[in-house]
């Protein structure tokens, strides 16, 4: 009775990963393959697979029959790379620097592998500036590539943006929180891409470059709670009015400053000045909240927090932030005079009868403060009524990432992610044969199942790793003959 290749379909499972550049999976999957008894002359597989998920050791230990002497040596096979390769991602620099020779000259195809093996050594090794480097190369000469090199590269970017030039830094962080949102999953359905780049920043040391990336995103998906978390924890203090005290106490250092002005015979420049002054003050300074930020960074926070949000007719955002702040400083306008008007009417109207220039020169600059503050506050306090156009915005891009999996993908998709995974295990496949699901690898802290399509009954392997998307590996069904037993005996 025919019987499935179980060491096909674990490899198609982990060949569907390794495009995905799921590298930890790749890894997990082999493994299991291997402890099943299903990974037959695939050490070196599992070894290339272990360096580039950030376990060397493990490559090392399935590679321990290379000598050192290949270091040296003129001629190599993918054997010795992978070994010279897993030493580099420990720490030896004469490895790190035999695995960059033996790269020179090759061909494309295995120049991609070799590139792969370099920037993932290089990057354990803590050598950031060649890792860098050949994951941009990587992109650059890759058709597609994936979401993982993708934000490597985000993460070399960000992390050498200008110091100087506000426009330069600016285009690389609006370009990386763009390409983070547009992302599968999106921020409202996952935070991997986000969080692996964050992280990697901050492993970098780049805290305010990370605090960055967060605040544009937050600011163009309001419905990201996810993010907004991760942003608020990055923060200290008391969130917009904290980080505007200098401005709101220059505001209202002016507005006193006038009211003295029209109590006492001061020279009409000084609250002119002290009014531009504390334009001034509100425009360009601001408290940190749990980083430090520089001038370019300071300048940079300014522009991220007012990026319009992805909602319909986004492109009317200009006029709905003209028509907050205008809508604010007359409701602070109207609000200040009401309560100044009931107070000279009221208890102060004998004050008011005796010295009316005075009180007018006390009253009219605390109006006009109010309008000023009121202004400024419209903006923060439009987006809490974003969330009904945002939410629209978030359905319709959902819903055109779950029409693509509508129907049967098994010929044109390896693996798919995110809300798509859930959409397509609903919509088309069914529960997997017994024998099928019995391959099932098992995975650390993994959580996994099997399904089959039902037309084509091509097996995929759902895997859910905490706090990560969903991912749905296709694999490849080959059912092999048993060989017949050998008659004992003979005819009579």
């Amino acid at each position: 009775m025919p019987t499935i290749d179980a060491q096909e379909l674990l490899g198609s499972w982990s060949s569907s990963a390794s495009r995905m550049d799921e590298f930890t999976l790749v890894s997990d999957v082999l493994e299991a393959a291997a402890r099943a008894g299903h990974a037959e002359d695939l050490e070196l597989e599992r070894a290339r697979a272990a360096v580039v998920a950030g376990r060397p050791a493990l490559a090392a230990g399935l590679l321990a029959d290379v000598d050192r002497d290949v270091l040296t040596g003129e001629t190599h096979t993918w054997r010795t790379v992978v070994a010279v390769a897993a030493w580099a991602a420990q720490g030896d620099t004469e490895a790190l620097a035999a695995l960059i020779r033996v790269g020179q000259g090759m061909d494309r195809g295995p120049a991609l592998t070799h590139r792969y093996l370099l920037a993932a050594a290089a990057e354990q090794a803590g050598q950031s500036d060649l890792a860098d480097a050949t994951w941009r190369e990587i992109q650059e000469t890759t058709n597609a590539p994936t979401q993982t090199v993708q934000r490597r590269v985000l993460v070399a970017d960000v992390a050498r943006r200008s110091t100087t030039d506000v426009d330069a830094a600016g285009a690389v962080v609006g370009g990386t929180v763009r390409t983070l949102v547009e992302a599968h999953p999106m921020p409202e359905d996952g935070l991997n891409p986000t969080r692996d780049v964050v992280t990697r920043l901050e492993e970098r040391g780049d805290r305010a470059g990370a605090w960055l990336l967060l605040e544009g995103i937050a600011a163009l998906r309001p419905l990201a709670t996810g993010v907004r978390q991760m942003r608020d924890e990055r923060r200290s203090g008391g969130g917009w009015w904290h980080e505007r005290l200098p401005g709101l106490a220059a505001a209202v250092l002016a507005a006193a400053l006038v009211v003295v002005a029209g109590l006492a015979p001061l020279p009409a420049w000084v609250p002119a000045l002290a009014s531009v002054a504390a334009a001034t003050v509100w425009r360009r300074w601001r408290l940190p909240q749990g980083t430090r930020l520089g001038r370019v960074d300071a300048r940079l926070l300014s522009q991220v927090r007012a990026f319009p949000p992805d909602i319909p007719n986004g492109h009317r955002w200009g006029l709905r932030r003209v028509g907050a702040i205008v809508t604010g400083g007359a409701a602070g306008f109207l609000l200040a005079a009401v309560v100044t008007g009931v107070l000279v009417e009221g208890p102060l109207a004998e004050l008011n009868r005796t010295h009316t220039a005075a009180v007018d020169a006390v009253a009219w600059p605390l109006v006009l403060l109010a309008l000023v503050l009121g202004g400024a506050a419209g903006p923060h306090l439009l987006t809490r009524t974003l969330r009904e156009p945002a939410q629209r915005w978030v359905d319709e891009a959902r819903a055109r990432t779950v029409e693509q999996v509508r129907g049967c993908v098994c010929v044109r998709t390896l693996a798919l992610r995110g809300v798509e995974v859930d959409a397509y295990t609903t919509g088309h496949l069914r529960a997997a044969d017994a024998d099928v699901a019995a391959l099932a690898p098992s995975l650390p802290t993994a959580t996994v199942a099997v399904h089959q399509c039902p037309l084509s009954g091509t097996p995929w392997l759902r895997v859910q790793l905490p706090d990560r998307e969903p991912v749905l590996l296709r694999g490849t069904l080959t059912r092999v003959q048993d060989e017949p037993e050998r008659a004992v005996g003979g005819y009579l």
